[in-house]
């Protein structure tokens, strides 16, 4: 994996590489998962925003947006373009990450009850060394008059206690969704 490069406020990204990620993030993610263009090119400017990119012949194979918050990472966003699903890219690119940041991760998931795609999805995370916390919890919404999204956070290397999963909902809610969490 020789075409990773990560960008954040002291490496930025091109408007034009950011785009192609955007379309990739368009397809992968529902709008209430994700923010708007600009709002998510904006993310650059803040420092603990990062997002490991994967180019295979000037094309991007894959990409994966986090936050190095205090004392762990936030997963935003991670995909792998179309094509090249199903071929071990996705693994590849985690334990890379894995190999980068070196403390625990969290993501969000829909839960399994949404269906068959989030059940894949799950399955694919649990594989990856990830692991369910069944406390309550939901997404801010990205937009206004939108509802919060309820998911589920997993981690890594380990499940979280509960205390560790306030704290960790604390830092997603003030760092990454700029709220309070009254919503």
């Amino acid at each position: 994996m020789n075409n990773i490069t990560v960008y954040s406020a002291d490496n930025p990204i091109s408007r034009e590489l950011f785009s192609r990620i955007f379309a990739m993030i368009e397809y992968s993610f529902p709008k209430s998962e994700r923010r708007d263009f600009e709002d998510h090119y904006a993310e650059f400017n803040k420092p603990p925003f990062r997002s490991l990119v994967y180019e295979t012949d000037g094309n991007i194979a894959g990409f994966m947006n986090y936050w190095q918050l205090n004392g762990f990472v936030y997963l935003e966003h991670f995909a792998v373009a179309k094509e090249q699903r199903g071929q071990g890219l996705g693994s590849e690119l985690m334990e890379k990450l894995c190999e980068i940041v070196k403390c625990p991760i969290v993501l969000e998931v829909e839960p399994p009850e949404s269906g068959e795609t989030a059940v894949r999805r799950i399955g694919f995370y649990k594989r990856l060394g990830f692991f369910t916390n069944e406390y309550e919890y939901y997404q801010p919404p990205y937009h206004k008059g939108e509802q919060a999204v309820r998911l589920m956070i997993m981690s890594r290397p380990s499940p979280l206690s509960e205390d560790q999963f306030a704290k960790i909902k604390k830092s997603l809610y003030r760092d990454a969704y700029e709220t309070n969490g009254n919503f």
